[in-house]
């Protein structure tokens, strides 16, 4: 009876050392690719980039509002202003009535006061459209990955004058349909309304680097 008893115990022990051996193998397991995540990050090259050129814009055109599309209007024509010398220039879209639909800015301006917005050579038109301008901010800036590391528009962040933190992604709409910033690539950011304070100086932050150039 005792050497069963001895038997048995010998057999559990064994089993439980069994045990513990794999549980510290998986331990170790964890802990080395813990270790290689942690080099593996240490090894990455912190981001560098630089803001190239930055301007703002403080009576820019940002919107169109089409209170009467008039009528008998042909496409071709454009919409600018009939006062100011801002520079404001758009395009537009017409139905089969000829009555003015949609607006599309091509040249947001620079304007002191709102101006007067008409249609040139849009046929003869036998409804005159009534369009009115929404001032606002633009902020055009070029900026240049100068590092070797790839860089995801989610983590990267405008300030204008150090507030407001944007998120670049909700300001810049990519031309080659990508969310990546890559090395040696210049992106041109076209900020329409921004609607916050601020107008001396911008700045971009990944992470903990954080590069500013004033604006002009």
């Amino acid at each position: 009876m005792g050497a069963s008893v001895g038997v048995g115990g010998l057999i559990i022990g064994i089993s439980m050392l069994v045990v513990f051996s794999m549980a510290y193998q998986a331990i170790s397991l964890q802990v080395d690719s813990g270790l290689d995540r942690i080099d593996d990050a240490a090894d990455e090259p912190s981001p560098t980039f630089t803001i190239d050129d930055a301007i703002i814009y403080t009576g820019a055109i940002v919107d169109v509002t089409i209170n009467d599309g008039g009528s008998g209007y042909s496409s071709g024509g454009t919409i600018e202003a009939s006062t100011g010398t801002g520079g404001f220039s758009a395009t537009y879209t017409v139905n089969g009535n000829g009555n003015i639909t949609s607006v599309v800015i091509t040249s947001h301006g620079n304007y002191s006061s709102l101006p007067t917005l008409v249609v040139n050579g849009g046929g003869t038109p036998t409804a005159t459209a009534s369009l009115t301008a929404t001032r606002g901010s633009v902020v055009y800036a070029n900026m240049t990955n100068t590092g070797s590391t790839t860089i995801d528009h989610e983590n990267m962040w405008l300030y204008l004058d150090g507030r407001n933190a944007t998120q670049f992604s909700s300001a810049y709409t990519s031309q080659i349909n990508s969310e990546l910033w890559f090395s040696g690539e210049t992106l041109n950011l076209r900020w329409f309304d921004t609607g916050l304070p601020g107008d001396e100086r911008l700045a971009l932050s990944v992470g903990s680097t954080i590069v500013g150039h004033a604006l002009w």
